[in-house]
């Protein structure tokens, strides 16, 4: 028996509570956090934080207004931006508005769900949505009582919670629709100005209106309620046995009240089937460390503050007072998740309020630094995760054992002793070592794109390390570090490394576990260009070409001593040999031996002196889409059983005159990949127009940039560039490509993986290095377009469209985006 069964039994022995109840693992149990700053301040940074803290939901609010049926274009903006950034994490929306805008006629309602309904409809991730906020508090929802005294609210919100049950469960019929209360301590109405009913009376009185209404459907799925202490010290297995209040003590008589209401109706009770009870904007408020006092404004209003974090909670009993927010938060946590009908709880916000007379709960202080207390909290989210609670120890009647937290450090966190300890052509090594123990992200890439890929953190005690592979030669990246110490603390660092350039010594092999070319044992994507003058290296190179292939005017030697250090080249076997520390990377079989009628095993051998992988160029009759030639398609197998890199020339525009064949690119690469297995394959893109020069057919930058995708999209694992002479436009769209093969470099010798599109003109496929994914969908069309694509790697995520600044949102691997004619987007989903 599981230690939340033992206490299930105990409950019911004790207090006589239902029998029937339902027992959640860890993973069935949520800590989540309320806070707006998702939606209304900074997404990332919040997420980021939630992230670390290892939380599971943030609750947000969405505000309505009568006659509202959908949502605001603003709120629809900031809304969108929430869920894009917070993918991962569950987002849970509450609607309200007004307490003088409270819905409590037909046609209000009728708004007011309909208005939900939208949102759940236009957001998919969204399933989770509290109806209304605290509608038992006049101050939140009026009027609570009618003229001669007698309640209207309870049976006015029970008649909302009806309609908008049906209205989203008409939507989505897995949606949790979470009705709300809020814990008061008093039955009397005239306590306050507005009047307000205790939580104990609103249940029954909610009851008592669902009974009435006949309904033999449910209300809720969820039940929400907030436990509010009477003050922040007030220990939170403290049961309030003489008022209606309902604390977190409270379970008992929470239980037993809602068993009177509901029992034996269409309204499943919490812990029966899925239904639970949702703790909501549970709080501690902290008094205010003097160091950041003048983030702060107003005047304390709850009467028992407690500190962050104090030395107190090393001695404590769990008698009297709590000593600081720190210990309220892991007994309240572990409290709530050793009831058996409870599946959540909220803690109110993430970062204080700064006007004093609001709350100061969160375990970030009004600057979005963390408090002493948020180690704490990291803590004992962590025990629930791993399901180490031990419930058996948490009796109703006894004190939670202790949670022992180490002394939070006064010293900042730093990143320290950083450097680059090791630096080549194609990668580098970072060391550093932290002031306290700390996890680390290392990001690299252009410095105009931002963070590309992510590389592996070693870390050995307070030293850690990196090593960024697949850089390009003689090209600055920029390296984005960020720590964060198990106490919350953060801190960043940001600088530029270049690499040396082309090496002039090398070794070259093919991994065909990746299907890729490895150049000093580093992923290297081959940007080719064949049979040009050394007096048009100059323009190649400054486009980012970096493997030349033949020289007709003066041979290998001259070639090589024309690039020294500056690119790699490969031999031909019938040039001459030339010194094996020379900067050379394999050799090329002659070209496109297939339409000379040369079979694999009439190949010549290597160029004598010349070690490395072999490359061989196929013409396009290879590919089922292309007519055979007279020989048939039966030489190939052994032809490419003799290379060990594989490419070919397609050129659907000046060969085959046809602009509509353009996707035949990416398709002709999946099918050479398909019959080259283990082996890299590359394709010629064509970069000039020679025999259909005029309308659709002409190569434009935007044909060779399309091709160039495609055939990536396709699992190009190198591309070549022909004929090597080009206008000066054309020029600009390799130097495009080449600039962006160095911001993906590594990920781009990943094995590729196809994806789908419901546009046929739009071709898509995947990479995954190091934990993140690439998306790479293009357009082949010569007309914009929209289109869904599915991507089943990125499952639900958050895309970063590279170079855009803007991101789309994936449900289940799927998400449409449009298109500009020959448009092309590169999707980066980073690791979590």
């Amino acid at each position: 028996m599981g230690f939340r069964k033992l206490l299930v039994a105990a409950i019911v022995a004790c207090l006589g509570v239902f029998a029937h109840a339902a027992t959640a693992s860890a993973g069935d149990f949520v800590v989540g956090v309320d806070e707006d700053a998702l939606q209304w301040g900074n997404p990332e940074l919040t997420t980021s934080v939630a992230e670390a803290l290892g939380l599971q939901a943030i609750r947000i609010s969405l505000p309505w207004t009568p006659g509202q049926t959908q949502l605001a274009p603003v709120d629809a903006a900031q809304l969108d931006r929430a869920v894009v950034a917070s993918w991962g994490l569950r987002v849970v929306v509450t609607v309200s508005g007004r307490a003088e805008d409270a819905p409590t006629t037909e046609e209000a309602r009728n708004e007011f769900c309909g208005y939900v309904a939208d949102v759940v409809r236009t957001h998919a991730t969204l399933n989770d949505v509290v109806i209304w906020s605290n509608p038992n508090d006049g101050g939140f929802w009026q009027p609570q009582f009618n003229t001669d005294g007698s309640s209207a609210a309870p049976a006015d919100y029970e008649a909302l919670l009806a309609t908008c049950w049906d209205a989203l469960h008409a939507v989505r019929p897995g949606v949790n629709v979470v009705a709300a209360s809020v814990s008061n301590t008093t039955t009397d109405p005239n306590t306050f100005v507005l009047g307000s009913h205790s939580a104990a009376d609103w249940y029954v009185k909610l009851g008592a209106a669902y009974r009435a209404s006949g309904r033999t459907a449910p209300i809720f799925d969820t039940l929400g309620h907030t436990p509010h202490p009477e003050n922040s010290a007030e220990r939170p297995w403290t049961r309030h046995e003489l008022s209606g209040s309902i604390g977190l003590g409270d379970y008992g008589k929470l239980m037993e009240i809602l068993r009177q209401a509901f029992g034996n109706t269409a309204q499943p009770l919490p812990g029966r089937g899925v239904v639970r009870i949702w703790y909501l904007a549970q709080g501690f408020q902290t008094t205010i460390d003097p160091s950041k006092s003048a983030l702060y404004t107003g005047i304390e209003t709850d009467p028992w503050p407690l500190p962050a974090w104090s030395d107190a909670e090393s001695n404590d009993t769990g008698q009297g007072p709590a000593p600081d927010q720190a210990t309220q938060l892991a007994d309240s946590i572990r409290t709530a998740y050793c009831q058996p009908g409870v599946g959540a709880y909220f803690n109110f916000l993430l970062a204080d309020q700064p006007d004093l007379a609001g709350w100061q709960s969160g375990v970030l202080w009004a600057d979005w630094t963390p408090k002493p207390s948020y180690a704490a909290l990291r803590e004992v989210v962590r025990e629930v995760e791993s399901g180490s609670v031990d419930c058996a120890a948490v009796a109703t009647e006894a004190v939670p054992p202790r949670l022992t937290i180490q002394a939070p450090s006064s010293s900042p966190f730093t990143v320290d002793d950083l450097r680059v300890s090791a630096i080549s052509s194609f990668s580098a090594t970072i060391d550093w070592r932290t002031s306290a123990p700390a996890t680390t992200q290392v990001a690299f890439g252009l410095p105009e794109s931002g963070p590309t890929l992510w590389a592996p953190v070693e870390t050995e005690e307070d030293a850690q390390k990196a090593k960024l592979s697949g850089l390009s030669y003689a090209t600055t990246y920029r390296v984005w570090l960020t720590s964060v110490a198990d106490d919350g603390g953060r801190t960043s660092a940001i600088f530029d490394l270049t690499t040396p350039g082309a090496p002039t010594t090398s070794s070259s092999t093919v991994d065909r576990d990746a299907a890729t070319l490895l150049v000093d044992g580093q992923p290297f994507f081959p940007l080719m260009v064949w049979s040009q003058c050394p007096s048009g290296y100059s323009s190649s190179l400054a486009v980012g070409i970096n493997l030349f292939a033949e020289n007709p005017c003066g041979g290998l030697q001259t070639q090589l001593t024309a690039l020294w250090g500056r690119a790699l080249s490969a031999g031909v076997t019938r040039e001459r040999s030339a010194p094996l520390d020379s900067g050379l990377v394999g050799f090329f079989y002659p070209d496109e031996p297939d339409g000379l009628g040369i079979s694999g095993a009439a190949l010549p051998p290597p160029p004598a002196g010349v070690a490395g992988p072999s490359f061989l160029t196929l013409t396009n009759h290879f590919y089922s889409g292309a007519a055979p030639l007279p020989a048939g398609r039966g030489m190939y197998p052994g032809l490419i059983a003799r290379a060990d890199v594989v490419g070919f020339d397609l050129y659907p525009l000046q060969e085959w005159c046809r602009a509509d064949r353009l996707g035949d690119v990416y398709l002709a690469q999946q099918e050479l990949a398909r019959l080259s297995t283990g082996k890299p394959t590359f394709q010629w893109i064509e970069t000039k127009s020679w025999r259909c020069p005029a309308g659709q057919t002409a190569v434009t930058p935007e044909t060779v940039r399309a091709e160039s995708w495609l055939a990536i999209a396709g699992g190009a694992k190198g591309l070549g560039f022909f004929p090597a002479s080009w206008t000066p436009d054309i020029g600009a769209a390799i130097a495009r490509v080449s600039r962006d093969v160095a911001k993906l470099g590594p990920a781009l010798s990943a094995p590729a993986s196809p994806d789908a599109s419901d546009n046929a003109n739009v071709w898509v496929g995947s990479r995954s290095y190091d934990g993140a994914t690439y998306v790479i969908a293009v357009n082949a069309g010569f007309e914009p377009v929209q289109a869904t694509l599915k991507a089943p790697e990125v499952g639900t995520s958050t895309l970063s469209v590279l170079d855009e600044n803007r991101s789309v949102l994936a449900l289940d691997g799927t998400f449409s985006d449009s298109f500009e004619p020959l448009g092309v987007h590169v999707y980066v989903v980073q690791p979590r």
